[in-house]
């Protein structure tokens, strides 16, 4: 009689865990990296397996991986609440008219999306890509002097992303000269030497009902071992996702 009640007790805990375990995970963030292709001394494989450590270690996310494009034209696109690009380069092929479509619907419709570095780069020709980063490199016109390092300074204290947040020393490429006219809010910049102007670095913009969040950092694992940039992606993936960041 004993055994039999033991086992029915361990049978509840086992499903009262389960049960626990499984809302967690509904509870968390979910997050979908696109990347795939990038130019020979952007390393993604490292910076893809990095970031997604990044975010995972934070305990908010659960991410997922895609190393195809088209994924944007997927259904299952709508099953995350933001989409992280790790990719660049001019010469990668645009997507589908499906999938330029999917991915646009995605945010206007109110999902979040989080731009990295050479993501800018992409896709040249598609001219809303540009307008929903808010600011490109164009083939030509943007650039950056040699990887240094340099102070990024905050430009907003209060905004969720840099709440609270002090200027930092990163080792790392200063994209400058960007592209576009798109209405944004540069939330931390820096000083570039190669263009002789002070450049947005991380700054947010609406698209539609969602957010984007477009960091120009992280040129490689080196880069994106710096502890700011990691605040940095890790609030900015949960804002460009809910709107907020948690205290």
């Amino acid at each position: 009689m004993k055994s039999r009640t033991w086992f029915w007790i361990l049978t509840c805990t086992s499903f009262l865990f389960a049960g626990m375990h499984a809302q967690a995970a509904e509870q968390k963030t979910k997050v979908l990296i696109v990347t795939g292709f990038d130019v020979g001394a952007h390393k993604w494989h490292e910076t893809t397996q990095q970031t997604t450590a990044i975010l995972e270690e934070s305990g908010q996310f659960t991410v997922k991986i895609s190393e195809d494009i088209e994924v944007f034209a997927s259904p299952s696109l709508n099953d995350y609440d933001v989409v992280l690009l790790n990719y660049g380069f001019w010469k990668q092929p645009d997507p589908s008219d499906k999938a330029k479509a999917g991915l646009l619907d995605y945010v206007k419709g109110g999902k979040g999306l989080v731009a990295l570095h050479f993501s800018c780069s992409s896709f040249q020709e598609w001219d809303e890509y540009a307008e929903l980063l808010g600011r490109s490199w164009k083939k030509g016109v943007g650039g950056h002097g040699p990887r240094g390092k340099f102070t990024v300074k905050i430009k907003d204290s209060k905004h969720p992303i840099t709440r609270a947040m002090e200027d930092f020393e990163a080792d790392d490429e200063l994209y400058a000269k960007l592209s576009g006219d798109a209405e944004i809010e540069t939330i931390a910049s820096a000083y570039s030497d190669w263009s002789g102007k002070e450049e947005p670095i991380v700054f947010v913009k609406p698209y539609g009902k969602g957010r984007v969040v477009h960091n120009v950092l992280g040129h490689d694992s080196a880069a994106r071992e710096n502890k700011s940039f990691q605040t940095l992606v890790v609030r900015g993936v949960e804002w460009a996702a809910n709107g907020k960041v948690a205290d």
